[in-house]
């Protein structure tokens, strides 16, 4: 029988890294202990220990830059991933974007640095660092790109084009455009840079640029937009420090409602979300106008299918010339019906019956409500079932079951509606009264969406208004379906912007998460939906359970210094914990074992300094996952499984012992390593 030894000495996984037992140097002697690893060709070690790392500080690009490098090293097939990870932590670091955009390269995934490489140029260009993207773009036949940008009262720009063998000086012509107006200058398309003056003070000006082809015939290329186009030379909306007005709203509930839908492209998204307003428009009572505004779609089905229902009379169809943009395209819908409440509505969402009136009624609950957002399956603080956690979107028939008792349960009194910091955005009823007093979207100071309605809401909330969650009303959310992976950049860059001006913003944010006044409302509508036997719930549960984790067939394991034994989502509080504890202990006072613990889950201190530990933090987010847990098991060359609660779910392919009463940790190890012996 195996025994603890008194006085043994327990001895680190390496005398480099002795301070993994001192916490406050654990992190780094960790990465420190990763890079040796890898050089050692250890690369399961190497991704276990950066692996706690980058799970303790998801958005360190540190961490997730050397995890992509042992990735690289050890699993070529996911290192187009990986590298988005690490981009994901810091998407304006320059030496990042290449990093993955060439990972991309490699993988054939073309289109998507052709949707997102663009969005980079400005910024490139501004910190002089676009030589090597403008290079990959060539590479995948993008060879005709600019870029543009506000320098204080200017517009600057690059314009970045061979030039055609019969083209002497070498220069294109930039079309720049508003509304109702259009400019044209001539630039240089060498990539040297140019400066001037918009035409009007102010406006949103949407720039675009030709070149002279490679035939003879002198005829212009199509015009195609500046990357960082359009840039918004407007007065910026009216600001109010913490109580210098008050509120001074209407009460007046008659006001007519615009639903204003910007249109870009996904044609099929697009019309289910169109059809769903127009299915519903006969159910609500308030008089009601739908505006959709074509964004200069880059699909011209799309735009035929607006013009034959608007010709119907169907919609009333706005079209942008030029691309102007998600918060100008919406702006120019505040601006043109004056004299309606606005009701942003997201291209991507899925609407029923009577949700009009229903927003129409919380709105003017107070005369103080400046805007609602009804409750949806993606939507930040508003999501249900978990908050701020992404569910898939229900389908006509799951929405219509899920609103239905979501109304009745605000008309019978069971829910009642919740104060928020902040609206989203998807789906926004406005109060005109507070839009004529506040301003309309900012669309100077924040780069093309996101964020834009968190800043209305908080210099509505500066003059004295408030913000709620309207839970008699349910709406589907597809979500990030305009931008795509440009969002997170966006929401960096526009993130800094909000921090600025509202410095308490983000820690209020925080303190909402964990107070979570929408708690009660939430389980609620889930105990309604468990007794109405909702399959969108079972389902939309199941995908976000962090400990639903299983994978049917384990990875082959990487290069290791040693085997271990995991031990599936640990917990402390378990009446088991001081079972796994001995074992650890067992097992470092046998180094000729050559034997180490993966603990999954929570680790204490006394397991730390056993030396023979290698932890993996449970993650509740699943996008914040680069590898799965069960992955890792695989993966880290795991010759046993301990399961310690009945209602996880652990991997398959692994022999398995649930811990009970009777489990003996010095009797199993003997067994288990005997059995690993024949």
């Amino acid at each position: 029988m195996i025994k603890v030894v008194k006085g043994a000495k327990v001895p680190f996984y390496s005398p480099k890294i002795s301070t993994i037992g001192v916490p406050r140097f654990r992190d780094d002697a960790l990465l420190s202990h990763a890079l040796d690893a890898l050089k050692s060709g250890h690369h399961a070690d190497a991704l276990l220990a950066v692996e706690y790392v980058c799970r303790r500080y998801p958005s360190k690009n540190i961490p997730a830059i050397l995890r992509a490098k042992i990735i690289e090293t050890c699993l070529p097939e996911l290192k187009t991933k990986a590298w988005y990870r690490a981009w994901y932590c810091d998407p304006e670091n320059s030496m990042l974007q290449d990093a993955m955009l060439y990972a991309w390269k490699i993988s054939g995934a073309i289109a998507s640095i052709r949707d997102l490489a663009p969005a980079f140029l400005p910024g490139r260009c501004r910190n002089g660092t676009q030589e090597p993207l403008i290079q990959l773009l060539a590479e995948i036949g993008m060879n005709h790109i600019g870029a543009c940008w506000k320098s204080g009262e200017f517009i600057e720009g690059r314009l970045f084009s061979p030039v055609p063998d019969h083209v002497q000086a070498h220069r294109a012509l930039l079309v720049v455009a508003n509304e109702t107006e259009q400019f044209e200058f001539q630039i240089p398309a060498d990539g040297k840079l140019f400066k001037f003056v918009p035409p009007r003070a102010h406006g949103v000006w949407s720039l675009s640029f030709n070149i002279p082809t490679r035939n003879h015939t002198n005829e212009p290329s199509p015009l195609q937009l500046m990357n960082g186009s359009p840039l918004v030379f407007a007065a910026l909306p009216v600001t109010y420090s913490n109580g210098s007005a008050q509120p001074v709203a209407k009460t007046k509930t008659k006001n007519p409602v615009a639903i204003i839908i910007p249109v870009y492209r996904d044609q099929s998204l697009v019309k289910a979300c169109i059809e769903s307003v127009l299915a519903s428009l006969p159910l609500n009572k308030t008089q009601t106008r739908l505006v959709i505004i074509d964004d200069s779609s880059p699909e011209p089905d799309l735009s035929t299918w607006l013009d034959e229902l608007s010709e119907h009379g169907k919609i009333t169809l706005l079209r942008n010339r030029h691309n102007l943009g998600f918060i100008e395209t919406i702006n120019r819908g505040l601006r043109t019906h004056a004299d309606h409440d606005a009701l942003i509505l997201n291209a991507d969402t899925l609407v029923h019956g009577d949700w009009i009136d229903r927003l129409k009624k919380s709105l003017y609950s107070a005369s103080d409500i400046a805007s609602v957002s009804p409750w949806t399956n993606n939507g930040e603080i508003s999501s249900f079932p978990k908050m701020a956690l992404a569910a898939r979107s229900p389908t006509v028939s799951e929405l219509a079951e899920i609103d239905q008792i979501t109304a009745a349960m605000h008309d019978n009194g069971e829910t009642e509606d919740v104060e928020l910091p902040s609206c989203c955005g998807f789906a926004m009823l406005m109060r005109r009264s507070v839009i004529d007093q506040i301003g309309d979207l900012d669309g100077v100071g924040l780069i093309r969406g996101y964020g834009e309605e968190v800043d209305w809401c908080l210099r509505a909330r500066t003059s004295g208004y408030r913000h709620l969650a309207a839970t008699g009303v349910f709406i589907a959310h597809t979500g990030t379906v305009s931008f795509r992976f440009e969002k997170t950049l966006r929401v960096r860059q526009n993130r800094e912007v909000l921090t600025a001006r509202y410095p308490d913003c983000a820690l209020e944010y925080a303190r909402f998460i964990n107070d979570d006044p929408l708690k009660v409302p939430r389980q609620l509508l889930q105990s309604a939906l468990v007794r109405a036997n909702s399959l969108w719930l079972k389902s939309a549960m199941s995908l976000l359970e962090s400990y639903v984790d299983i994978t049917r067939h384990l990875p082959a394991p990487l290069a290791s210094s040693c085997q271990r034994i995991a031990v599936w989502q640990h917990r402390l509080s378990n009446a088991h914990a001081r079972k796994i504890l001995t074992l650890a202990r067992l097992i470092a006072n046998q180094p000729a074992f050559n034997l180490r613990l993966l603990i999954i889950g929570e680790a204490s201190e006394a397991l730390w300094h056993t030396g023979v530990v290698d932890i993996l933090p449970s993650v509740n987010k699943h996008e914040t996952k680069l590898l799965s847990d069960a992955a890792l098991v695989g993966l880290s060359n795991c010759i046993a499984l301990l399961l310690s609660e009945d209602d996880q779910a652990p991997p398959i392919g692994i022999a398995l012992t649930k811990i009970s009463d009777t489990f003996e940790p010095d009797k199993w190890l003997e067994e288990c390593l005997a059995v690993q012996a024949l």
